[in-house]
Formats: C-alpha cells, structure tokens, sequence
C-alpha cells in the first residue's frame, strides 16, 4: 500500500526508510548489471509567474521486465551541495524535503513512470537547475536536468507632476514606473504634442524602468487624455494607466448682448461677460466714472437691467474675470437711444429684391431676343438682295446670250441669200441631196452647239444664285463676261472653202418655211420667244 509523507514509515523512521530504499537500488544494479539504460524526458527550460503553480516534468518509458522504483528530485545551487526537494517511492510513496514542505506535491502518484511534480506560488529564490534522478530495477538510475525561471511581473504606477499653467515653460506632466523580472517596456500614448526621458536601474533580482513625460502647456491640452503603457512577458496583454492633463489657465474676456441698438424704455436688456478658464473664473462689473445704476442685478457673468432703459444708463462698463492664475477684463461702450429705431423688415426687402433683379433679367431678355431678330432680318434682307442682283445678271446674261444668237442666225441666212443669188441661173443645184445634207449636218452641229452653251450658262447661273456672298458674284459676272465673248466669236463659226464659197449648205426646202423674201432678201420669221427652231426641232 503506497503512503504518503505523514504515514508513519515501517521499523521506526524515516532513516529505516532511505536504507531500505538504498538497498533495493544496489540490489537492482547487481542483479542486472547487463541490462539497458532507459531514457528520461523533461524540459530544457521551464518558466514561471511569480506567484504561481509550475509544473517542473520527468518521464521514464520503462523497458520490458523493468520497473520504476523511486524518482528523486533535488536542486543544483550555482555553488555547493545539492539541496534534496523530494522522495517519490513506488511502495512507500511521497517524501518532501523540510524547505519545500506544503510547496511540493506528486503530480501523478498511481504512475511511477510520471515523476514530476508541482512547485506551488513560484518566487524568485526557487530560481535554478532542478535534477530529477530515476531508480529501476534491474536497469539503474537515470537522470536529467531542467532549469526554472520566474518571471516577476511590474506593478506600474504612475505619478502626476507638478501643476501645469500655461504660458510655463517645459514641464514634467506625469511620470510612469515599473520594475519586475526581466525588464519592463513602457511607452506612452497621447494626442499631445511632447518628450518622453526613461531611466532603468538594475536590482538583485529585478530591474525597474521610470519614464518621464514633459510638456510645454497650453490651454488646448486641459482635458487631453495621456496613457502609460507597460508591456512585460508575464502579462497576458498589455497594461495601461491613464491620466487626464489639467493645464490651469485664463482667457480673454468678451462681452456680448449688447450689439442690437439699445434705446431708452427698452425692456429685459442684457449683458455676459464670457471668459474660459481652469479653474472657472469669477465675474466683477463695473461702469467707468460711476457706480452701476441701482436697477441692476448681477447673476454670475450676467448683468440684467431689471427696470426698463434710460438714458442715464449709458456709459462703458468693465467686466473682470479672475481665478488661481490671473485675472482680465473687458469694456462695452453702451449708447442709449431716444426712441426705439425703426426696424428693418428683411422679408419684404428680399422680396423686392428679387423682384427687382427678376425685372431686369426679362428687360435684358427682351432686349437680346429682339437684337437677334432684328439681326437676323438684316441678313435674311442683304441675302434677298443678293440673290435678286444675281437673277437680274442672270437673265441679262441669256438676253446678250440670244441677241448673239440671232445676229449669228441672220448673218447665216445673208450667205445663205447670197448663194441662192449667185446660184440663180442653177436652180436645180439647191435640191442636190448631198449638198442639202451637208448644210443640214452643219447648222444641226452649230445649233446644238449653241444650244449646250445657253444650257450650261443657265444651269451656272442658277447655281450662283443660291451663294449670297460676294465670290459668287464675281464668278456670275466673269462668265456673264465668257457669254459675250462667245457670243462675239459665234459667227466665226461659219466656215468657208478656199475659193470664197460657203462649204456646207442648208437643205432649203424644209429650212424655207421658217424664211420670208423681202426685197429679194430670204429673213428669219420672227417667233413669240425670238428662238429659232430648225428642222430637225433643236433649240438654238
């Protein structure tokens, strides 16, 4: 039956005990002087919180026929003897050394091959390297090492400095300290704008960290929110202290309510005194060469005229505001007025305005919509002028055109007399076929001719009549200009042979009946239009 440390051990003692343990292992090594060496498992390293349970490992895989007899702990100082901290037996159980009693117990009793074992509230002296030595049988003993380290984590705290006024010069706002083991990290964390100055100083067993925060103050700092932060491996995350900047100050002063024109018989009138400061300010009025009227009460910062205005209630009053660091003040000069002016209705003058600003926008657009079309009918009347001087030229053109024409047909109707005059005696000449065709094919080419000309002389000159500008009416008169020099040269399209005589004749008998003989001259029939048409229908 296993027992634990208070059982009374068997024959007497605990001397009995450690002798009967010391022959079983000797009995166990020469028994089996031969047999394999077993290995023991632990941590290299082993770290605990100052404060708290550590659990310091040992295990033994036993080989097959092999037993574990007793696990026994103990702690190697840097010099000296070995300091014995526990007994763990399998048969007469757990015995703990007098320095580790109620600190030390068997993490696993019913398994001899777990002999670790469980160090309560950790402190720095249990610092060091930690044996744990395994007795077998037949084996022998086995043995590692583990080293124990204990972390001591920082108590911060954080210190104010000294009152902070502004208009000061750099000065210690708040200071922040931690020791522990190994050494703290602190930072600080703020919206204000200053210097952080650290100093470390090491101890036996620890080291302490002090930062420093110093500031140049202002009034905008008051109320700004200033963090510590502290950093360590034995917090699980990161602690901070929080401290809330007092800056002691005063500002100017300011008096309001007195902007609307006051006026005698005025009633409720008012007057604050406005001035910010740490700690809060305290109000003092006053008038300028005279006490306050009698009817007047102060509240606070607050001047209230408890009867209704007089002229003798004018002056310049003072308002002074004072605290811990200073004191200021402020003057308003009051006027009072006979007679309450006339107040302005601000509503019907934006109407009128409005109004006003509407009718001078619809002028202005009745003005532009009537420049624009008056515009307009300018150009649409210099467009119409133009075109009616280009149809005028036009039609000028083809009347010089058709006179050309005529005169052309009447000096060919000349010759055409003269060959019949000098063809007289021949008459039957006049019906020769060949002769006829050639006349016919002649006047046929030269009215055709004539007539693609007067075509593409109109064609042009309507074209030119749709351009308003001035080009184009340089371009109607330069081919107004080609009409009559063609016109000119048209009769000089009459060729003639070498003996003087016309080469091709018109055939007569059809052509006679757009003739007439007067005098014995052969003439054009006039026509309603002045064209001549010829035989085969082609307008010349």
């Amino acid at each position: 039956m296993r027992r634990g440390v208070q059982d009374p051990l068997p024959s007497g003692g605990t001397c009995c005990w450690h002798v009967c343990a010391l022959l079983r292992t000797l009995l166990f090594l020469l028994c089996c002087p031969g047999c394999l060496s077993g290995i023991v498992e632990t941590e290299k390293s082993i770290t605990a919180v100052l404060g708290m349970d550590v659990v310091l490992p040992c295990y033994y895989k036993a080989q097959a026929e092999e037993k574990v007899a007793q696990v026994v702990w103990s702690k190697r100082p840097s010099n000296g003897k070995n300091i014995e901290v526990a007994i763990l037996n399998a048969e007469y159980g757990a015995h703990i050394s007098g320095l580790y009693e109620e600190r030390v117990k068997e993490k696993a009793p019913l398994h001899p091959e777990d002999g670790s074992i469980i160090l309560k509230n950790a402190v720095q002296a249990d610092e060091g390297v930690y044996q744990c030595r395994v007795n077998t049988f037949p084996a022998g003993s086995f043995e590692a090492e583990v080293m124990l380290k204990v972390l001591v984590p920082p108590l911060p705290t954080l210190n104010t400095g000294e009152l902070l006024k502004e208009g000061e010069g750099k000065t210690m706002a708040a200071s922040c300290t931690a020791e522990g083991n190994p050494a703290p990290s602190l930072t600080w964390e703020t919206d204000v704008e200053g210097t952080n100055i650290s100093r470390t100083s090491m101890h036996p067993r620890s080291t302490s960290v002090t930062s420093a925060f110093y500031v140049v103050p202002t009034r905008g700092m008051n109320g700004k929110f200033l963090t510590c932060t502290i950093s360590h491996p034995g917090f699980e995350q990161e602690k901070r202290i929080r401290h809330i900047l007092r800056v002691r100050y005063l500002a100017d002063v300011s008096i309001q309510g007195h902007e609307e024109g006051w006026f005698s018989g005025k009633e409720g009138a008012t007057m604050k005194c406005l001035c910010e400061g740490n700690p809060e300010p305290e109000f003092k009025w006053s008038r300028v060469n005279g006490s306050l009227p009698e009817e007047v009460k102060v509240e606070g910062n607050t001047l209230i005229f408890q009867s209704p205005l007089s002229v003798e209630d004018a002056g310049v009053y003072i308002c002074q505001a004072t605290n811990d660091i200073t004191s200021r003040q402020g003057r308003a000069s009051i006027s009072i007025a006979e007679s309450e002016p006339k107040k302005v209705d601000l509503v019907s003058i934006s109407l009128v305005s409005v109004a006003v600003v509407t009718a001078i926008l619809l002028v202005i657009l009745v003005i532009a919509v009537l420049l624009v079309n008056r515009h307009h009918k300018r150009r649409t009347k210099r467009l119409s002028e133009k075109i009616e001087e280009l149809s005028t030229l036009s039609r000028e053109a083809s009347r010089r055109r058709l006179n050309s024409t005529t005169a052309s047909t009447d000096t060919r109707m000349q010759l055409e007399e003269g060959i019949q005059l000098r063809a007289g005696n021949h008459p039957d000449s006049l019906r020769d076929p060949s002769i006829s065709s050639m006349m016919g094919e002649e006047a046929d080419r030269r009215s055709y001719s004539t007539l693609t000309t007067v075509r593409e002389t109109e064609t042009q000159t309507e074209l030119l009549s749709t351009v308003p500008d001035e080009d184009g009416k340089e371009e109607c008169e330069e081919l107004n200009d080609q009409e009559e020099e063609v016109a000119e040269k048209e009769p000089e399209h009459v060729e003639r042979d070498g003996s003087g005589g016309i080469e091709n004749q018109p055939f007569i008998k059809q052509g006679m009946t757009h003739f007439y003989q007067e005098n014995g001259t052969l003439r054009a029939k006039p026509s309603t239009n002045g064209i001549y048409i010829n035989g085969r229908g082609h307008l010349v």
